[in-house]
């Protein structure tokens, strides 16, 4: 093989562009896979964390309010288990509508900090209505101050029903920039507002649909 490659060289050149070739398309091959398996590892590790908090929260009762409980998983629990509750019947936007306004509100918040993790306009690209307005209601009624703000604002400008607001794409980037900024610093408090409320209609969720 070496006294071929000497006696012809661009052949020997084409040879080792081939390996060179080959090996990179074999690490990319590697580096691929091991995405493909992060991202189904992920699927799998969400997939196990929903079907616990549903077990967790099918049934509630006076425990499931205790202080102790996280305050983030207090909300998307409960709203899992309302989900629960309406996902049974055979019209859900009906069953919704029929909940009282505290569970309309839970469940709906339950959504906006799920769907809002990469940006709150993810939200409302991801949900339509009733489901938005009575967020914007439970934002303005529970939460307030700038988070409300920065909903009410994304509201009007990606209501698909408002032909006299067009979306302005760089606003659009920095309320979400906004709202990240005011999620990492407060976070918490903005969870235990909510938490509050749930906590004080307790006997509202108790009670059944």
């Amino acid at each position: 093989m070496l006294e071929y490659i000497s006696q012809h060289p661009i052949a020997g050149v084409a040879l080792v562009l081939l390996a060179v070739l080959t090996f990179f398309v074999c690490v990319k091959a590697l580096l691929s896979g091991k995405k493909r398996n992060e991202e189904r590892e992920k699927i799998i590790a969400d997939i196990e964390k929903e079907k616990a908090l549903r077990k967790e929260f099918k049934y509630v009762d006076a425990t499931t309010f205790a202080e102790g409980k996280d305050d983030y998983r207090l909300i998307t629990g409960m709203c899992a288990h309302i989900q629960q509750l309406i996902e049974k019947k055979e019209d859900m936007t009906a069953a919704f509508l029929l909940l009282s306004q505290a569970k309309k509100y839970v469940y709906a918040l339950g959504y906006v900090f799920e769907d809002s993790r990469n940006g709150l306009s993810d939200f409302f690209r991801s949900n339509g209505e009733p489901l938005l307005s009575t967020a914007n209601q439970a934002v303005s009624e529970i939460i307030g101050g700038q988070f409300a703000e920065i909903f009410a604002k994304e509201f009007v400008m990606l209501d698909e029903n408002d032909e006299t607001t067009s979306v302005d794409n760089e606003a659009l980037k920095r309320m979400d920039e906004d709202f990240k900024t005011l999620m990492d610093e407060n976070g918490n408090k903005i969870y235990a507002c909510v938490a509050d409320f749930i906590r004080l209609n307790k006997n509202d969720f108790i009670s059944g649909v």
